[in-house]
C-alpha cells in the first residue's frame, strides 16, 4: 500500500473518530442538562430563589416598560442598597439622559441641560406609582398566591446558567392591581445561588388587550455598592 495512501486513510479515521467523539460529547452534555433540569423542584427553587432576592441587601438591575406589547416607556439601569438609596440612569417618558439619586426621603435630579443636581426634601419618588418599576423593580415579585410554578428549560442569562419558570401569581401591588386583570411571569432562576437574574411580566388588560410588559434582569447581589448624594461639583 503507498505510504500516501495510508496517511490519507489515517487523516480520514482520526477525523471520522474526532467527529463521532464530538457528537457523544454534546449528545451525553444534552442528556446531562435535560437531567438537571428535570431533577429541579419548581417550587422549592422559586421560593428560595425569591426569598434570597427579596432579602439581598443590594443589586444592580436594568429595567425596560413597554405599553402595549411594543411602546417603550422607561429603560434604565439602576442600583440599590436597602432600605433607602437608589440610583438610576437612562431614559422616562421620552425623556433622554435622565439621572436620580434616592436617599431616605431627598432626591436629587441631574438637570440634562445644565448637569447640576436638583435637590427635593422630604420627596418620595421612589414610592411614587409612576416610577415604582424603575426605582424599586423587586416591587413586581410581590405576591400573594402563587398556584402553579412551572419549568419550561433552561437557559444562559449573561454567562449564567439559569432554569427557566412560568407562573401565573396573584399580585399585592396596587398599581398592578388597579390597572390589570391577569399576571403571566417568567423568571430565569440561578440554581446554583438560587438568585432570580431576570424575569419578564406580562400584565393584561381586560379583555385580553395587550398592557404592561416589564423585563427585568439583576447582578451584584448583596455587593458593598456605595450610593452617595452628588458633590459639590457636579452642583447641588
Amino acid at each position: 500500500m503507498p505510504f500516501g495512501f495510508r496517511l490519507d486513510r489515517k487523516r480520514t479515521l482520526l477525523t471520522a473518530g474526532a467527529a463521532a467523539a464530538s457528537l457523544l460529547f454534546v449528545l451525553v452534555w444534552g442528556v446531562i442538562s435535560l437531567l438537571g433540569t428535570a431533577k429541579v423542584v419548581p417550587e422549592e427553587l422559586f421560593n428560595h430563589s425569591l426569598q434570597n432576592t427579596l432579602t439581598s441587601h443590594s443589586y444592580r438591575y436594568s429595567v425596560e416598560v413597554k405599553q402595549n406589547g411594543s411602546d417603550v416607556i422607561s429603560t434604565v439601569q439602576g442600583e440599590r442598597v436597602e432600605p433607602d438609596r437608589v440610583h438610576i440612569k437612562g431614559a422616562m417618558l421620552k425623556s433622554r439622559d435622565i439621572e436620580f439619586i434616592q436617599i431616605s426621603d431627598v432626591t436629587y435630579m441631574k438637570d440634562p441641560w445644565s448637569s447640576r443636581w436638583i435637590t427635593l426634601e422630604d420627596s418620595k419618588l421612589a414610592q411614587a406609582e409612576l416610577f415604582l418599576t424603575e426605582f424599586n423593580p423587586l416591587s413586581m415579585f410581590n405576591f400573594k398566591d402563587v398556584p402553579e410554578v412551572k419549568v419550561s428549560g433552561s437557559e444562559r442569562v449573561d454567562g449564567v446558567k439559569t432554569v427557566l419558570m412560568e407562573l401565573k401569581p396573584s399580585v399585592s401591588n396596587p398599581y398592578l392591581e388597579f390597572k390589570y386583570v391577569d399576571y403571566d411571569y417568567k423568571i430565569w432562576a440561578d440554581p446554583k445561588d438560587q438568585l432570580i437574574r431576570k424575569a419578564v411580566l406580562e400584565a393584561n388588560l381586560p379583555a385580553g388587550q395587550k398592557g404592561m410588559t416589564v423585563e427585568m434582569k439583576f447582578w451584584d447581589f448583596n455587593e458593598p455598592l456605595i450610593i452617595e448624594k452628588p458633590g459639590i461639583e457636579t452642583g447641588s
